[in-house]
Parts: C-alpha cells; structure tokens; sequence
C-alpha cells in the first residue's frame, strides 16, 4: 500500500521553532513503516489554521490523487486535529477524500467505517472546534486588554520594533534607519514636497537603496505607512471597539503631522505650506547648499528705506555660512538653468504624438478586456445555475453530501462573479480627460517660465517638480550645478529614439494627470 503522509501546524512560532512538522513526519514515518506502506509523498501545511477548507498542501494532495487515478492511497496523519478543527470542513474534506477512494489512518483514531467510528469522529471534531473557538476567544481578549492599556499586540509597522521592557514588557520602539526615512518621506508629504503616494512610494525606495535596503515598498506598503497612527504614538482599533488613546510607546511624527497627511489622503486639504513656503523666496526648500547639503534660507535684508531679498546657507559649520546671494542674481541663474534644459519644441511635440497613439492602444487593450469580463461573468452565471439545478436533484435525492459540494462551488463562482463585477465597474479615463491633461502637461514643458512667473505658489512648485528629479544644488561661487532632470524631460531631452509601446503608462491612471 502506498502512503501519503499529510502534516499540519497552524502557527508561525511552530514552523520558526521546526519542532511540529518535522516530529509528526517523523512519527507518520514510524507508522507507515509499521503497517509495511511505502511513503509515496509528504504534504505539509505550515501556519495554516485547522478551520480553512483551502489549504494549500491539502489542495495539492487532493490533486495528486486526481493525478494517480489507478493508484490506491492512504493518507496518513499524526492527529485528527491535523485532518480539521471545523465540523463544516471536516465533513467536505470526508467527501473529497471518500469521491477519489482515499483511506484516512491515524495514530491516534481508528477509521473503520461502523456507525460507532463515524459518531466518535463528529464528537472528537466537534470538541476540536469548541477548543480551537475557546483559544481564539480567550487570545482575543487578552490581546484587547493590552490595546486598552496602550499597546500593540500584533505584528509591529516596519519602521517600529517589539522590544523587551523592564516596567512594560513588551514595547514598540522605533527601527532604524526605517523610522528616520518614514519621519522624513511623511512630513515632506504633509509639506507637500511629496504631492501624491507615488512620490512618498519613490521617496522611500530611493532611500532604502542608499541604506543598502534590498526589499521595495509597494504603493499599498506606502499608503499603509502614511495611515499608521502608531507612527505618532497612538493606538486605536475600531473592530474591537477600541477607540484611539495614546499608546505607551514614543511616535516619530507628531499627531497634528499624522491628521494633516489623513486630510490630505482623503482629498479635504491642499498640501500644508510650512512658514518658509512663500512667493518671496521659492526656491528656498528646493535648493540645497553644495557644501553642506542644508537647504537655502531666505530672509530680508533692511535698509534705512528699503528692504533685500537675498538667499543664504545656515548650515552649522558650512564655510559658507551667512553667506548672501541677491534674490535677484539666485533666481535669474535658476531661471538660465531653467531655460538650457528646456527640451527643443520639435521632440515635446514628437512625444505627445507617440503618447496618444499608446493611449489609444491602451483604450483599445480596455474595450476588448471589457468584453472578455462580460463573457466570463456570463459562463460564470450559466455554471451557477447548473450547480442549482444539481443542488435540487440531489435535495430531492437525499445527498447531502453532494448538496454541500455544490453549495460549495455555488459559493467560489459567486465571489468570482462579485470580484469581476468591480472590475467592470471600474471607471477608465475619457478621451476628453487625458486631452485635456496631456495638453497642459506638454504645454508647460513648451513654456515653462510662464507658469514660472505665476503669482500661484503651487504652479512654481509644480515646475520644479515636473523638470528636477532632485533638489538642486548651489553654490557659492558656481552656482547652480547639473541639475538631475525628472525621468519624462531627460527622456525627451536626451532625443532616445522614441515608438509606440516605448512609453511607460499606468494601467489605472495616468501618470500626466497626477501632475496637475
């Protein structure tokens, strides 16, 4: 006879202590060897609870037997509590395991088919799901008790770390260089300097490089991380009434950072504009000192009549500290840089026609993938009333166990079916949106000093965001250095051969109207 040996621990702790599968493998192996099965295969589901139908080492079992039709299998497992810990899920799984002739055997159990066996299993599984309930209340309550006294007992943000505490136990303390780098990208999001997710998203990652950090933040990592009231020392938890109170851990951004950058995230507030945001001194948080790195100060100068603007570094221990540079012969030098990188007409124009030819690729690719979803949602609906119409005979049958497979399936298509419907749902750009986004991206890039000389602090800000990849650097005597330009204007600058498919859109949204 030809074994399967199917191992199960629902825990993170058990597979990180390597205790609890490698020793009921080895006790399967024990048994196995005692009954002369030869071991065809293991199957192991690691911190996977007992309650889920859906386990992935259970599901590829099932498809091993699908696969070995002929053959005759035994399945093997150390405890009951390891075949299922739910009644609903330990009857299906009987079913599927019965429908492809598999035999169950276990160490501690005895399946032999009489009335008896059958009530023992129910009763042996019924009080694994009242222990597995009890557990999970009891965990539960505890963990609530500790949220109401100001902690966290779940698994920390990664700018945050669980360390041991004399007076406290365990306490979330800040992770370096995390925590400085989300300090950073979060209030600068807050100023503004950062206008959209995508920038923070940018921000991050190009920070966890010169940190020599491997992993990248995904957009919903970055806007998880900007919603994570534990960052400004507080805790809340809404599902189990736990509302927001101060935690007994230190925050690195303060509470009034972390209700500006909600405001911003939901739409209800323009960007906050810190004090040394104005029109007399623009280039004030965007130029950094090239000696000291430190951004520029600006300030007035006051005469007996009269008052001048000039720029300066306060750097501490910068040779060019106190320094002054007339706001005058500072702005002229930027609008000079402004105007050398420029890309020539001709190339803007060539790249707003390559653009619209992929848009409309990409509108034609939305149609079609339209259409498709429509076709599925249609086979989908014709399954689920096939499946009904089975469920029926079978009622009238008396099959049971039939009736909760197909209830089953019924269940799996109808969310496959809901999930579609949002898709199809989803709303696209128009033809009259991206015209009229484009058209004011590609004009700006035409003329960049009109909306340069704006009286709007916003539209300048917008120039330097849509040309410089980074801050740019002055200095004293130089002035301004090579500037990195944005990706989209070095990409027209540099004159690379340019097609249709070359440019990079998102298929959500487009990148040209987050500019705006």
């Amino acid at each position: 006879m030809k074994a399967l040996i199917y191992c199960r621990v629902s825990s993170q702790r058990q597979v990180d202590e390597g205790n609890g599968l490698s020793s009921q493998e080895q006790r399967c192996r024990a048994y196995c060897q005692n009954k002369s099965y030869s071991v065809e295969k293991i199957f192991s589901d690691a911190a996977v609870s007992g309650k889920l139908f859906e386990r992935p080492a259970m599901r590829t079992l099932l498809k091993y037997a699908d696969a070995h039709p002929s053959e005759e299998f035994v399945v093997v497992f150390d405890d009951l509590s390891r075949f299922s810990r739910d009644m609903e899920v330990q009857l299906r799984l009987r079913t599927e395991f019965q429908s492809r002739g598999l035999k169950r055997e276990c160490l501690n159990f005895t399946f032999d088919g009489t009335p008896e066996s059958e009530y023992a299993e129910l009763v042996l599984t019924a009080g694994n799901q009242y222990q597995r309930q009890s557990n999970r209340r009891q965990v539960i309550q505890k963990m609530k008790a500790r949220l109401e006294k100001g902690y966290w007992p779940f698994m920390p943000p990664l700018g945050m770390i669980n360390k041991k505490d004399p007076v406290h136990g365990k306490l979330l303390t800040c992770r370096e260089p995390y925590a400085s780098i989300y300090k950073e990208g979060i209030e600068q999001f807050r100023d503004g300097i950062l206008p959209a997710i995508l920038d923070f998203q940018s921000f991050v990652n190009t920070k966890y490089k010169e940190f020599g950090i491997t992993h990248v933040m995904s957009h919903q990592t970055a806007r998880n991380t900007l919603e994570d009231i534990l960052h400004a020392g507080y805790i809340e938890y809404p599902k189990w009434g736990v509302e927001r109170r101060k935690g007994q851990h230190e925050g690195f951004i303060s509470l009034e950072t972390y209700e500006v950058v909600q405001e911003r995230l939901e739409g209800r507030t323009k960007p906050w504009r810190r004090r040394d945001y104005n029109l007399d001194f623009p280039l004030r948080p965007h130029v950094l000192c090239d000696n000291c790195g430190v951004s520029m100060s600006g300030a007035f100068n006051t005469g007996r009549k009269l008052r001048y603007p000039h720029y300066y570094c306060r750097g501490k221990g910068c040779k060019y500290i106190w320094k002054s540079i007339g706001k005058e012969k500072f702005e002229s030098q930027f609008e000079a840089l402004l105007s050398s990188v420029k890309p020539a007409d001709d190339l803007i124009d060539l790249t707003r026609d390559v653009l619209l030819v992929e848009w409309n690729n990409r509108l034609e690719k939305y149609s079609l993938n339209r259409s498709n979803i429509q076709i599925e949602l249609e086979k989908i609906g014709k399954e689920i009333d096939d499946f009904v119409e089975r469920a029926g005979k079978a009622s009238r049958a008396g099959e049971q166990s039939l009736i909760d497979i197909y209830e089953g399936k019924i269940k799996e298509l109808a969310v496959k079916k809901t999930e579609l419907g949002k898709k199809q749902k989803q709303s696209n750009y128009t033809d009259k949106d991206f015209g009229t986004a484009s058209e004011k991206v590609f004009d700006t890039l035409k003329k960049p000093m009109d909306m340069w000389q704006s009286d709007e602090y916003n539209d300048k800000r917008t120039i330097l965001y849509m040309y410089f990849e980074e801050n740019l650097r002055y200095d004293y005597f130089r002035g301004f250095g090579t500037a990195t330009l944005a990706y989209p204007v070095s990409l027209i600058t540099e004159n690379r051969p340019l097609r249709s498919g070359s440019v990079e859109m998102s298929s959500n949204e487009l990148e040209s109207k987050k500019l705006l």
